[in-house]
């Protein structure tokens, strides 16, 4: 899925939660109940944001059993101690460590802001109710109430959106490609594809890969690498291991067996 794509997705997504969670705190009102949805608001905003911009080398957990169900050709488990010797490791995360730092910033800003004004949104929807009825919200009815409540958390939920939106644009303009380098905990490749294990999630990639994936191999660093560049991306996975040429031989005839002999 291209870059461009992904993001509008995932402001699509944000839109969709936006609607509902504006609906939803229209009929809590401002309590201790809203202050919890602010947070899981806050909370789905970043899992939807991880997912979506995550790699793009088309790993899915879905692809697992079928990856698995091949015949296995190499697998590494103790990759965290090779891994450990390559001192080069902080060159390559420095564009992504600046990147997560950026967004981080976002995010506190984005905190701060509902921090300092959720208690207020009231007054805005008294303000609205002003505004259109001309009269104070107590005195309209409880159906325009609710809308005028609603109009109001919808004001300040976009208000979140256009801040974390408009910082994570400004740290892409200060990077040259978002960067996203996984190093899976351990991996097994069979002859349909690669199995990579996380701290938290196990995915797979399927076999043949894309034309567009490339395959490099590094020995001095103990690594096999597959990478795909895109517009304003750099999707790369990085599979540490005791014996990169080996490595690199499977991936190869087993990613691309109609260019091997």
């Amino acid at each position: 899925m291209a870059y461009m794509e992904k993001l509008s997705r995932m402001i699509a997504l944000n839109q969709l939660y936006i609607l509902i969670y504006s609906a939803l705190a229209a009929v809590i009102g401002v309590n201790i109940y809203l202050f919890l949805l602010i947070f899981v608001f806050i909370a789905i905003s970043m899992v939807v944001q991880s997912v979506l911009m995550s790699s793009g080398l088309g790993e899915k957990s879905s692809y697992v059993a079928e990856v698995l169900s091949g015949k296995k050709l190499f697998h590494e488990d103790n990759v965290r101690a090779i891994q450990t010797k390559d001192t080069l490791i902080y060159m390559d995360l420095q564009e992504q460590t600046k990147f997560s730092l950026y967004t981080t910033l976002g995010v506190l800003v984005g905190l701060a802001y509902f921090f300092a004004l959720w208690r207020y949104v009231p007054d805005f929807a008294n303000f609205l109710s002003l505004r259109l009825f001309d009269s104070p919200m107590k005195d309209v009815s409880v159906s325009y109430m609710r809308l005028l409540l609603f109009l109001a958390f919808l004001i300040y939920f976009e208000g979140y959106f256009v801040i974390n939106q408009g910082i994570t644009m400004w740290a892409l303009g200060r990077v040259k490609k978002l960067p996203a380098l996984n190093m899976p905990t351990s991996y097994i490749v069979t002859d349909k594809g690669i199995v990579i294990k996380g701290l938290m999630t196990t995915k797979g990639i399927r076999f043949p890969l894309p034309p567009d994936i490339e395959i490099t191999l590094n020995k001095e660093r103990r690594f096999v690498e597959l990478s795909r560049h895109g517009r304003r991306t750099i999707s790369k996975l990085r599979l540490y291991t005791k014996n990169p040429e080996k490595l690199y031989e499977i991936i190869r005839r087993a990613a691309y067996p109609q260019q091997t002999p």
